[in-house]
């Protein structure tokens, strides 16, 4: 089962706690905390452990997963004992929770018969009427819609992206049909795809939601929120590290959308020291992290969207409050408290962050490129022959990658640095320099640090004309 990965960040809100008042010091647009309530955390409809831990904490969100297979087994015939089970567990939430629904999952009867509850309904409309059936049941409380579940993943959703927004097409006006204030949003895209998102455009997908969900919680993330890549041969951050999240937006401004917001409905770490065994990284690094850094990446995420340019982050939901299970399989240790109940570290971080907004100070990620300096030629130098070239690059945080020096269009210097040097400088001669002509020229220096942050400058310099002068014969 894929993980809904929500990034928690902190609103200003007032919240009774034991009887006490707490104001939250949250950073004003801060996304709003939440966290994943799951099926495979347990009974929580009736677990005192699972509602004691909410009260405790208070998160502005809470999202659970609502299978379509299992509550309407047969086309419209509902599992009502069901569905009173969540509306009694909303219920038990504090008044303020918010709530989302991530409505998921193909019956047979639905689908053209298939066993795959991944594969799409033969006609979207009855997923539809499903969905404005829950709306009309749970009478107003629900206050975001989800529509379906990492639908960018084979495993969740079998069909193409322009099926997809042919579902969202048929649901969105049947949920604002009955609740015009529902948000309804896109299900959460497998860590951060900005590009199964394009697709959606180019399929029509505009006007058919208020947001846009992001998972952030991918298999073998062991990065902490702070760090990033760029795309190779871009500024676009990959999609799977935390902050990827910005190529989502980039992808919603480029088709008009940029006002509408994201939602973070799951992001998570996994506290496991098991190997990886998923993708490119199996038996090559560690599947997840230590409890302590799990809570420590927990406050980074709520740091980073606590900052004034995330703010179309409106909220961020942790994947998840409980364990899975008791292994050391990384799906089974996303959760705030073990499968006991009994709290990590990172609910500890949580709870402080609901309660009391972002703590930590200072940027997110790293954005700073390098310090070029050029130590020769220094600008208007003249010269005659050959030129000597001297440079040095330094960047304290993330450490130098590579030098470039530009001669011409087709001419350059390249240096690599293989560990990252905090300073990295080097010293060339260039012969060719020479046979320039007489006059002003010019090189360029580009410098390029680990997480791809690029710095340039220019240095003019003129090459003096060479005058031939009459050898002056001997005297005998």
């Amino acid at each position: 089962m894929a993980r809904i990965r929500t990034t928690l960040a902190a609103i200003m809100f007032m919240f009774a706690l034991g009887g006490g008042l707490a104001a939250q010091s949250a950073t004003a647009n801060a996304a709003a905390i939440g966290v994943n309530v799951a099926a495979t955390s347990g009974d929580f409809f009736h677990s005192a452990k699972v509602i004691h831990a909410l009260r405790a904490s208070r998160p502005a969100w809470v999202r659970v997963f609502l299978g379509w297979n299992a509550l309407e087994p047969a086309q419209g015939t509902y599992l009502t004992s069901e569905i009173a089970a969540y509306a009694s567990f909303f219920a038990k939430l504090p008044p303020s929770t918010k709530i989302d629904i991530d409505v998921w999952g193909s019956p047979a009867w639905a689908n053209g018969g298939s066993s795959n509850i991944a594969t799409p309904p033969t006609d979207p409309a009855t997923y539809a009427a499903f969905v404005n059936y829950l709306v009309n049941a749970f009478h107003g409380r629900v206050n975001a819609w989800e529509i379906w579940n990492e639908e960018d993943e084979s495993g969740w959703w079998t069909g193409s992206p322009a099926q997809y927004v042919g579902l969202l097409k048929a649901t969105y006006p049947a949920i604002k049909s009955v609740d015009r204030n529902a948000t309804v949003l896109v299900g959460g895209l497998t860590g951060n795809d900005g590009a199964y998102l394009q697709q959606m455009y180019g399929a029509g997908a505009e006007g058919s939601f208020d947001g846009v969900g992001v998972h952030t919680d991918t298999a073998c993330n062991i990065a902490s929120p702070y760090d990033f890549e760029y795309n190779p041969g871009t500024h676009t951050i990959n999609q799977y590290f935390f902050l990827g999240f910005v190529s989502i937006h980039a992808a919603m401004t480029a088709a008009g959308d940029g006002a509408k917001p994201i939602y973070m409905t799951e992001v998570g770490w996994s506290s496991t020291s098991a190997e990886c065994q998923t993708g490119h990284w199996a038996g090559k690094k560690a599947a997840g992290v230590s409890p302590q850094t799990q809570a420590t990446f927990l406050r980074q995420a709520y740091h980073c969207l606590a900052q004034p340019r995330y703010g179309y982050v409106k909220a961020a939901m942790w994947f998840e409050l409980v364990n899975d299970g008791t292994s050391s399989q990384p799906l089974d240790n996303f959760g705030l408290l073990d499968r006991s109940g009994n709290p990590k570290p990172a609910f500890a971080a949580f709870a402080d962050i609901s309660r009391h907004g972002d703590r930590l100070s200072g940027p997110c990620g790293d954005f700073t490129p390098p310090a070029i300096t050029i130590m020769r030629p220094s600008s208007g130098h003249t010269y005659r022959g050959p030129l000597r070239i001297a440079v040095r690059a330094s960047d304290p945080a993330a450490g130098v990658a590579e030098i470039t020096i530009r001669l011409s269009r087709t001419s350059r210097f390249h240096f690599f640095s293989r560990h990252f040097a905090k300073a990295f400088s080097r010293r060339v001669t260039w012969l060719g320099a020479a046979t320039l002509p007489p006059g002003p020229h010019r090189i360029r220096i580009v410098v390029t640090d680990k997480l791809g942050n690029t710095a340039r400058t220019t240095v003019t310099f003129t090459h003096a004309a060479t005058h031939g002068r009459r050898a002056t014969p001997r005297r005998r």
